[in-house]
């Protein structure tokens, strides 16, 4: 009988939370989808570097298992306490307490497993999906085929129903504390509001309003430190749970002084309405809205590196080869030779990099980047070389000729700038007005060129100035490099080999060398090592970017999937009890497509509630984040454009939840009518 009756109130549920159930097999899905990669050896051939991937989706799970055993625990409560009344006559019809709770288990663990096992079957879809962008990423085919991993299955079944145990068996242990009045009660105690200190919850929305202003302008200008960013951010989360209280008590305050606005139209009704509402979820809205906020910065960090992936990545690294020596008249022979053994040479150049003890230019811009400005002792800049770096026009334009560029022209009292793009600016600021002395010679600016030219600590740190021979020959060898041109790809592991020719790192990953070595300005992605093999190295920045990318797109869907299925369920769930005030309207005489957009106008308060504050909030700060994403990598994108592209898809999925909310609700709504 106990049996039976689980099925069919199951069935119910299922009926009655068909959202919640739908987002479990979305998560259940995203669980396997990415614990497959973890054990795929598809992609362990890809690339030597898997574990990293592993690593940063186990990173993510954790994430994901905090915020699931939320939403399970979360929804598990709920649907106790909207089956209270239901439990209670149980208990006066002679069914014992164990009895109850067992049921009530029963119900939702059947709930549970249907999302697994219907959860796995998408779940494997994914995998591939997630496997063929992998493998495009490397410019890789790969044929999709129907896979199930026996490892996968386990880790997402062990860690799916954990979640799901440990949430039942909380509420299970509540359940059986209660007394029969305690269950018929439950409704009631979820309308009882605190008119407690009224006025200061008044205030704090005031007050939360004045720190997120204050937190932006911060940010905006900077003016914080590494710890002092971290007690920011802890006062933004307080300001947004705080915030709610305030926004709460502000409704429920309006609502009973009469405001003006009140008897205009529906406003009456849909004030009511929210102002019940809000005030008993004050703390939920304000998890919500958080929730929220990480999915958008999620998704635009992910951006970021998708943007960077297909645009900037093969910058870093134009040679095929190149070679850095603190050895002025090094022949590279033990390096060629390897070469020469792994792969087919079309062409080579050695040649060196000059200084004439000169520093200014470097100087200049140690103290212009923005990020040094906070550190004023010169012993710890070490991102350029001690002197200003000089190029002879000849070897200049032989690596040219090697990476398929127009060759450069010169006079015999011109200098060439090349450089980094995004250094240009403050060179162009350091020599306006001003010229190069050198070699007894007033030397004046011909020109810039930005092009790919490996300036993270071989071809300069940033930038080279270009010289003709003449004035190269009069200056002092500094360092020098060889640069390898090959036909097709690097063998994997020839980076290794020519590394372990000569070590100029320690095991503190300190360099050590005759000269002090710079490597440029770059802090988020660098290529500055002394040996760049293009196609290893590629292979492996790309590996790191997309196993970044991918952990964070899988935290923010799984987060927004999340926030908005409490969204939908609170409100269709809610709707039987709505039911009998809409159709008081009804007999008000509202037709139905009034009453429709009384719905509509209902939904949409309380879904863009903690949207508009999560945008207003994560504005801010994916802008600046993006902002120097772009500064530090060069990129030429639009800061707002990953941000903007985070939030169209947010909303996207926003969209399709809020209408199937819509619809559901009507249903209930008009359902027996």
């Amino acid at each position: 009988m106990f049996n039976r009756l689980a099925f069919r109130n199951t069935k119910r549920s299922i009926k009655d939370y068909f959202l919640y159930l739908i987002t479990m097999i979305i998560i259940c899905s995203l669980m396997f989808a990415f614990n497959s990669m973890i054990f795929s050896k598809d992609i362990m051939k890809l690339c030597s570097m898997a574990g990293i991937m592993a690593a940063l989706i186990g990173i993510a799970s954790v994430f994901i298992v905090v915020v699931v055993s939320w939403l399970i625990n979360y929804m598990v409560r709920f649907m106790m306490e909207k089956k209270s009344k239901e439990f209670g006559i149980y208990l006066l019809m002679g069914m014992k307490k164990r009895q109850v709770s067992s049921l009530f288990i029963r119900e939702n663990a059947l709930i549970g497993v249907l999302a697994f096992f219907i959860g796995i079957v998408p779940g494997m879809f994914l995998q591939q999906v997630f496997t063929t962008i992998f493998y495009s990423i490397f410019g890789e085919n790969y044929i999709i085929k129907i896979e199930f991993n026996i490892y996968s299955f386990l880790l997402t079944l062990v860690l799916y129903l954990g979640i799901y145990f440990f949430a039942l068996l909380k509420n299970k242990k509540k359940l059986k504390k209660m007394t029969i009045r305690d269950m018929m009660d439950v409704a009631k105690e979820n309308e009882e509001y605190s008119n407690k200190n009224e006025k200061l919850k008044v205030a704090l929305f005031f007050i939360t309003i004045i720190y997120f202003l204050i937190f932006d302008v911060i940010l905006l200008t900077e003016k914080f430190t590494i710890t002092s960013i971290w007690i920011f951010l802890g006062l933004l989360v307080l300001s947004i749970y705080l915030f709610y209280i305030g926004v709460s008590a502000i409704v429920v305050s309006y609502v009973k002084k009469d405001g003006e606005s009140i008897y205009k139209k529906e406003n009456l009704f849909l004030l009511r309405q929210f102002s019940s509402k809000i005030k008993t979820m004050e703390f939920t809205m304000a998890t919500l809205t958080i929730l929220f906020v990480f999915a958008i910065l999620g998704g635009t960090t992910a951006m970021m590196f998708n943007d960077y992936l297909d645009k900037r990545l093969d910058y870093q690294l134009p040679f095929d080869i190149i070679i850095f020596s603190d050895n002025t008249n090094d022949d590279f022979n033990e390096y060629l030779n390897i070469i020469k053994e792994n792969t087919k040479v079309k062409d080579k150049v050695i040649y060196n990099v000059y200084e004439d003890e000169s520093k200014d230019i470097n100087m200049f811009l140690r103290k212009e980047l923005n990020y040094l400005k906070e550190d004023n002792d010169e012993s710890n800049y070490s991102e350029f070389f001690d002197y200003d770096t000089y190029m002879k026009l000849s070897d200049y334009n032989k690596l040219r000729k090697m990476l398929g560029y127009e060759e450069a022209s010169l006079s015999s009292k011109g200098f060439l700038i090349q450089c980094k793009d995004n250094t240009r600016a403050y060179l162009e600021k350091y020599f306006k007005n001003k010229n190069l002395n050198k070699g007894g010679l007033n030397l004046y600016l011909e020109g810039y060129y930005t092009d790919a030219f490996a300036q993270s600590g071989q071809n300069g740190a940033d930038y080279i100035i270009v010289v003709p021979d003449d004035i190269g020959d009069s200056m002092k060898e500094y360092y020098s490099l060889v640069a390898v041109d090959i036909v097709g790809e690097s063998p994997d592991g020839l980076h290794e080999k020519l590394s372990a020719v000569k070590e100029y790192f320690n095991n503190n990953g300190e360099f050590k060398c005759n000269i002090t070595w710079g490597y440029g300005s770059d802090q988020i992605i660098t290529c500055n090592d002394t040996v760049l093999v293009q196609s290893n190295q590629l292979e492996e920045i790309k590996f790191v970017l997309t196993a970044i990318s991918f952990p964070l797109m899988y935290i923010g869907l799984v987060f927004l999937c999340v926030a908005l299925t409490i969204l939908s369920v609170q409100q269709v769930s809610d709707s039987s009890k709505y039911k009998y005030r809409y159709s008081v309207l009804s007999k008000l005489g509202l037709k139905e497509r009034e009453i429709d957009k009384i719905i509509l106008k209902q939904l949409l308060i309380y879904y863009l509630s903690p949207l508009i504050i999560a945008i207003g909030i994560s504005s801010v700060l994916s802008i600046y984040i993006s902002n120097k994403f772009v500064y530090y990598t060069s990129l030429n994108s639009s800061v707002l454009s990953y941000y903007g592209l985070s939030v169209f898809i947010l909303l996207v999925v926003y969209i399709i939840y809020f209408v199937m909310t819509y619809v559901e609700f009507k249903r209930n709504i008009y359902g027996n009518n």
